[in-house]
């Protein structure tokens, strides 16, 4: 199965990646954030998705495998890639910026917790050194100041799905990219990937992503996942769901190129 896709991808025309929650280094390791609630930190509560992102980060490398391996699978093919994925892990490879979008946005930057305005912020210089100093306790580094809007005072979060007032502009000229993208791959041979996408956010891969294969004889899809690799009885014949995890997957993958 494995040389069966590696030789798809070398003849398709232009090659969809979806990548889903299961990569998603936030998702995977839940059960080592930190479990303090707003109450225990009190008027420090405003750092606890920055004490997230520090513990995230020191489980992260495991995953960044994941994209070398990928970036091997697609060398210089006319690729796109739609990422759930949050911890911007996607970035540290040597995958085209110019052809990855992240439609849930991440924590790479930060936006007015009120969206004031579409502007996003660079996160402060030190901040990130000065929260893990405080998960440790270590009274020599200054407790950290909460990052403030320059335009109305509110508090800056993460610019990701995940904040309350979630500024879409972050996304989106990325996002009109790839619908130009696809406007390009009518009638040609498409190979599909999907690599852990899930149910959460149907509408954003899956779904569409069914569509496609649907309407285009010539596009085939490979769906990976550790549970959900059913495919829809419409596009059966045209494709393969596959249970296994992404990262072994595409490990294996990686090896046929």
């Amino acid at each position: 199965m494995i040389d069966h896709i590696a030789e798809k991808i070398r003849e398709a025309d232009l090659v969809l990646i979806g990548l889903g929650e299961e990569l998603d280094v936030f998702n995977s390791c839940k059960t080592d954030l930190p479990s303090y609630t707003a109450n225990e930190w009190g008027e420090s509560s405003w750092m606890l998705p920055f004490a997230d992102k520090v513990i995230v980060d020191e489980l992260a490398e495991e995953k960044r495998q994941c994209y070398v391996d990928l970036a091997a699978c697609l060398g210089n093919k006319n690729y796109f890639i739609v990422t759930l994925c949050q911890d911007g892990m996607i970035h540290t490879g040597s995958l085209k910026e110019e052809r990855i979008v992240e439609p849930c946005g991440g924590y790479e930057k930060l936006q007015c917790s009120k969206a004031c305005s579409a502007d996003l912020y660079e996160l402060p210089e030190n901040l990130m050194g000065q929260v893990k100093a405080f998960l440790k306790k270590d009274s020599q580094i200054p407790v950290p100041k909460e990052p403030l809007c320059p335009k109305c005072g509110s508090s800056l979060v993460f610019n990701s799905v995940n904040a309350s007032c979630y500024v879409e502009e972050g996304y989106l000229e990325k996002w009109m990219d790839y619908k130009k993208w696809l406007q390009g791959t009518v009638n040609k041979k498409v190979c599909l990937l999907e690599l852990g996408v899930g149910m959460k956010y149907p509408s954003v891969i899956r779904w569409p992503f069914e569509k496609i294969v649907f309407f285009n004889q010539k596009a085939e899809l490979f769906r990976v996942h550790t549970r959900l690799y059913q495919m829809s009885e419409e596009i059966k014949g045209r494709g393969q769901g596959i249970k296994q995890s992404p990262e072994e997957f595409l490990k294996e993958l990686s090896n046929a190129f």
